[in-house]
């Protein structure tokens, strides 16, 4: 069983990217939950306003294209999807981490200063008081990936049915290629020699 992230991220390889964000449209539109916005490579998709809780995660889809100058360049196109808070949400829990540092920080300032000078390094307190804040706040974050993960979940099937149906024509037209090929060859005499 994979831990827990603090951004579930996963790669799919073998799913033509352009196809897939091409047959999200009429998905969302079809879906009463979930909204989305795409882009030419890029899409982000989440609960719509009104179903949307303070822990609701958003998907957010990248198509990453080869690069010859880029070693880390994927060989084809690969999309990749990484589910995260809203902005807002992932700003707040940054917020709470820098100010925790900053916390973290003067207090180890005071307390040397008071050390150095002969006094009781009463401010040190305020190094483990930030490591535990900070280690809530982390803790939060899973709090909220379980909360949301009937959203998460539905956010995946619907991408999923994208997949599928992305990958319909492709297998229409292979079939229909094959049907075509064995037409030709049933009508066309054979030659034997």
């Amino acid at each position: 069983m994979d831990r827990p992230r603090m951004r579930p991220t996963f790669v799919l390889p073998h799913a033509d990217p352009s196809a897939v964000l091409g047959a999200l449209p009429p998905l969302l539109e079809a879906h009463p939950r979930l909204t989305g916005t795409l882009f030419r490579r890029h899409a982000v998709l989440g609960v719509r306003e009104e179903a949307r809780h303070f822990w609701s995660p958003q998907l957010h889809l990248e198509v990453r294209l080869p690069d010859a100058d880029d070693e880390d360049a994927p060989p084809a196109p690969q999309l990749h999807g990484r589910f995260s808070p809203h902005p807002h949400v992932w700003t707040m829990f940054m917020a709470l981490y820098g100010v925790l540092g900053a916390l973290g920080l003067a207090g180890l300032i005071a307390g040397l200063s008071q050390w150095t000078l002969g006094d009781a390094p009463w401010a040190l307190i305020a190094i483990p008081v930030a490591l535990a804040l900070g280690g809530f706040v982390y803790g939060a974050t899973f709090i909220g990936q379980g909360l949301g993960a009937e959203e998460m979940y539905a956010l995946r099937s619907l991408l999923d049915r994208a997949i599928e149906r992305a990958d319909q024509p492709s297998e229409r037209s292979a079939r229909t290629a094959s049907s075509a090929a064995a037409s030709r060859s049933a009508q066309s005499p054979r030659m034997t020699t």
